[in-house]
Formats: C-alpha cells, sequence, structure tokens
C-alpha cells in the first residue's frame, strides 16, 4: 500500500446503531470520518482515520472493522466510552439520538497525527466539534502543515451542537484553509439560512476554491471561483433505497479519489465525469444499511 496515495481522514468513528425495522436495531461501525475513511480504502487508496474511541466493546468492534478494511488508525488513549448515534428512518432518511459520550468528543493532534497530515495526499475532516475554538485552533494547526489535497465537509448535526454560531464560525475557519469544501443543502440551510447562492458568495468570499454541492434527491453540484458550474442529477437507482445515511461521505470518497488520480479538474466535461462516478456509488451505497461505501453493479470507467 505503500505505494499508493495516502489519505487521512479526521473525524468521528462511532457506532451507528439503526433501527431499520421497529425494535430491530443493528451496531454497526459509523461516523463521518470512519465512512469517508473505510470508503477511500475500498476505492483502493492507502487511508488513516484520525478519531476517538474507547477501549470498551464498542471500541473493539470499531479497531477490528477498520483493521478489516485496511485503514490505518490514530486513536489516542481514550478513557471515555465510545459515542452512539441511535437512528430511525422514514423513506430512507435519519434522524439521531446521541449518547452523552457523543458531546465530548475529542480530536488528539499528537506529534504521529500531525506527521500523517503532513505527509498525506490528501487531508479531509469530515465530522468534527468545530464549536470548540481549542480543537479548531489545532486542526488549523494541522492543515498548515498539510502538502496535499485539503478538504472539509463541517457536516452540522444540530442535536450535537451547544452553539451554532460558534460552529459555523469555526467551521468557516478551517474552510478558508482548504482546497475542496463540501457543503449540502441541510448544512447550507443551518449555516446560512437555506439560500444557496447566498452561502456559496459566502464561502467563495472566505477564499474557498472549489465547492462540491450535494442536493439530496436532486443530485450534485460543482462550483468554482474562477467560474465553473456543473450539475448532475441522481444516478438511476436499480435496487430499493435502504439508508441514505452514508450516501453523502461516498460522494466524497469517490471526488477524493478521483482527483488524487487524475489531478483537480480543470474543464467542466472532467469534472462532469467526476460527479457521475459519484453518484453511481452513492446510489448503490443507499442501497445498503450503514454508511459504508458501496460500488455499482456496473463498473465504474476504468481511470488513470
Amino acid at each position: 500500500m505503500t505505494d499508493r496515495p495516502a489519505t487521512i481522514s479526521i473525524g468521528d468513528g462511532i457506532i451507528d446503531a439503526v433501527e431499520l425495522a421497529p425494535g430491530h436495531v443493528d451496531d454497526l461501525p459509523g461516523g463521518a470520518a470512519l465512512n469517508l475513511a473505510v470508503g477511500l480504502a475500498r476505492l483502493g487508496l492507502a487511508s488513516g482515520l484520525v478519531t476517538r474511541f474507547g477501549l470498551d466493546r464498542y471500541g473493539f468492534l470499531l479497531e477490528r472493522y477498520l483493521r478489516q478494511e485496511g485503514v490505518a488508525i490514530f486513536n489516542a488513549p481514550n478513557v471515555d466510552f465510545t459515542g452512539v448515534a441511535f437512528s430511525r428512518r422514514r423513506n430512507g432518511e435519519p434522524t439521531y439520538e446521541f449518547t452523552p459520550e457523543m458531546y465530548r468528543r475529542r480530536i488528539a493532534f499528537t506529534e504521529e497525527v500531525m506527521n500523517a497530515v503532513e505527509n498525506a495526499a490528501s487531508v479531509a475532516v469530515n465530522s468534527f466539534p468545530f464549536d470548540d475554538a481549542r480543537q479548531t485552533d489545532d486542526l488549523i494547526a494541522a492543515f498548515s502543515r498539510a502538502k496535499g489535497l485539503t478538504v472539509v465537509d463541517p457536516n452540522p448535526r444540530p442535536r450535537l451542537i451547544h452553539d451554532m454560531a460558534a460552529y459555523r464560525a469555526g467551521a468557516q475557519r478551517a474552510m478558508a484553509k482548504a482546497v475542496l469544501v463540501k457543503l449540502g443543502d441541510e448544512d447550507a440551510a443551518l449555516f446560512y439560512g437555506g439560500d444557496r447562492n447566498a452561502a456559496i458568495d459566502r464561502l467563495f468570499g472566505l477564499g474557498v476554491e472549489t465547492l462540491l454541492l450535494t442536493h439530496g434527491g436532486e443530485g450534485a453540484s460543482l462550483r468554482t471561483r474562477s467560474g465553473l458550474s456543473v450539475s448532475v442529477p441522481i444516478a438511476a437507482q436499480t435496487k430499493p433505497i435502504v439508508d441514505t445515511m452514508g450516501a453523502g461521505d461516498a460522494t466524497l470518497a469517490t471526488v477524493i479519489a478521483f482527483i488524487l488520480r487524475q489531478g483537480l479538474p480543470g474543464n467542466a466535461e472532467t469534472w462532469r465525469q467526476c460527479l457521475t462516478e459519484a453518484m453511481q456509488v452513492a446510489a448503490a451505497t443507499c442501497a445498503h444499511a450503514g454508511g459504508g461505501l458501496m460500488f455499482p453493479e456496473t463498473p465504474l470507467k476504468a481511470r488513470g
């Protein structure tokens, strides 16, 4: 794996306690950053996850799963329990409740982590306690050492955030340092009142160069500060939707892998190819329970 691009994902590694049928709960490895790290590994990239989970039975489940998936783990010693997100589904869409540990999430930027960030081909933050100023400072310091592609998906979860204004401010500090920012329509609504154009203008004003925008059932789009604009619809669904939870993480993983293999696209047609692949992977992921990236039945086009 050493001859392949190294990717680092930073954020939550938790248990998703998923109730797909009333009274039946499955404990699945999850968290946006964990899903992203596993997705990148499944896409053939060397992948590492900077996270925090406990030395308990759920933590051992996560560790075993990540090692089986070939993901390197950066998990500093922790006296707290592993966080659990309990979710129910309506038409495949999750609603969440969180255990107390989720409100105490901490990411430790050890020297080992800082060195990994510095030398990675990409560093992606996907779920992070941006309302904690000290942790955001540590993240910005890590980003300042990164030599590769830097990516931020703020991924706000309202039930986890005590102060949305502080969370938005922290996320904006990080997004201003990123090459690529992913923002879903729900995230734009939480941060900027649902005005998509206002959100785009605000982020370009921060200095963001490239925006990956996800629109749920409307597909995805790409905007650059230089004026490129590309939109693609969702992929045709060949199987019933089971769970939309991992669709955004699968989309982001596919885009990162595309960029690392082909470089940052410089024209609309290449971006369209990238987003079309991402929508195919997202559709396949939605046909399965949990947030793990899945591949479409028809193989993706061969890439250089």
